[in-house]
């Protein structure tokens, strides 16, 4: 029993490890940024003109134009994994300060709590998301399943830029003392930061097509 209990923690410690690395993996896959040629820039262009906020969408991206290869998915995916990045950090940065607390009182602090957990659980599914994109861009042999794989992708991305609105909303009614506490003011920049990026990535994702 005793071997039992100590060997517990560190199969949790494992696959734990093992999650992180294989969420971080996925992130990772946006290909480096380098110069771009006159074609790429312009596909790229057409494809953030559909898109709001149609400049936020081609200055994010252009650094990524020459590995689109003229795939409007490659460059949703692209776009996914920029966002599913900014939301991992912002879902550490929300944990930490979390432990803080916002100073502003009990109910600033639930709505901080709240917020947490929401992004936290957006989180967690993120690398499903990027895996749904990543067959997108290799091509689906039926509609049916292109529509499956798109509309999961869709209802993560537009489930995640609304918990961020819903953070928010929440802190915007919370009174005065919450809006002066420093750690709110750090919540809410970065909600609002990582917000364009899902609005992005979701408006490049609708307009994939079979």
């Amino acid at each position: 029993m005793a071997s039992s209990c100590f060997l517990l923690p560190l199969l949790v410690l494992a696959t734990s490890t093992a999650a992180v690395a294989t969420m971080e993996s996925q992130m990772a896959r946006a290909p480096a940024p380098g110069p771009s040629s006159s074609a790429a820039v312009s596909f790229l262009h057409a494809s953030c003109a559909a898109v709001e906020p149609a400049d936020t969408c081609y200055n994010l991206l252009l650094p990524y134009a020459d590995s689109f290869h003229g795939s409007l998915a490659r460059v949703a995916r692209t776009s996914a994994g920029l966002a599913a990045g900014q939301q991992h950090a912002l879902s550490d940065e929300l944990a930490r300060l979390k432990l803080r607390g916002t100073g502003a009182g009990r109910v600033p602090d639930m709505i901080l709590a709240d917020c947490f957990n929401l992004v936290q659980s957006s989180d967690m599914f993120a690398n499903e998301t990027l895996g749904r994109l990543d067959n997108l861009v290799a091509g689906m042999k039926s509609k049916k399943d292109f529509e499956s794989q798109k509309f999961l992708a869709q209802d993560w991305l537009s489930a995640s830029g609304s918990g961020l609105v819903d953070c928010l909303d929440w802190f915007h009614g919370a009174g005065d003392t919450a809006a002066s506490s420093p750690v709110v003011k750090e919540v809410m920049a970065g909600c609002t930061s990582v917000f364009p990026y899902m609005e992005v990535a979701l408006g490049l994702t609708n307009n994939i097509q079979f």
